[in-house]
């Protein structure tokens, strides 16, 4: 099934909207400008924005709301379905042993490669950098640490 960029950019603002309203009665912590409803009124915006570039690309394009296409085998759809809980419950594992980088940087490059069909300059290309952002953004911006295991001789 395919649905429109119209619909899937409503659901999206509206996803938005809703995380920026529950995140609004979050506590401040003391004595910063932040609180604990920054991060999700950050990606809530976001949200909103995206949707409202999809809604319009939708508007432009124009036809079907939706289109049924052929059918998914179950296999496929399940063995996705397992490759995520087996992601994050090796995240989960295996973090405070081998750090966020490395486990991140496995993680995504596995799972991209696997969704892609085998692409897997793409993955790693992908989860190198999302890796480092996901760091930047939580280490350095929100100053949240992410275990360094392994790494944290290495680096210190």
């Amino acid at each position: 099934m395919r649905i429109h960029d119209f619909i899937l950019g409503l659901l999206t603002v509206l996803l938005g909207t809703i995380t920026v309203w529950l995140s609004k009665d979050f506590p401040s912590l003391p004595r910063q400008d932040y609180g604990a409803g920054t991060f999700p009124t950050l990606v809530a915006v976001l949200l909103i924005a995206m949707g409202l570039i999809l809604c319009l690309r939708g508007w432009i394009q124009k036809g079907p709301l939706i289109v049924w296409q052929d059918a998914i085998p179950i296999g496929h759809v399940l063995f996705c379905i397992m490759a995520v809980v087996v992601a994050v419950a090796g995240y989960i594992l295996l973090a405070p042993t081998l750090g966020f980088p490395i486990v991140s940087l496995i993680m995504l490059t596995v799972l991209i490669g696997v969704f892609t069909k085998g692409r897997w300059w793409l993955a790693i290309s992908v989860a190198a950098v999302a890796t480092l952002i996901i760091w930047l953004t939580f280490a350095e911006l929100l100053l949240v640490p992410l275990s360094l295991g392994i790494l944290e001789e290495v680096i210190y």
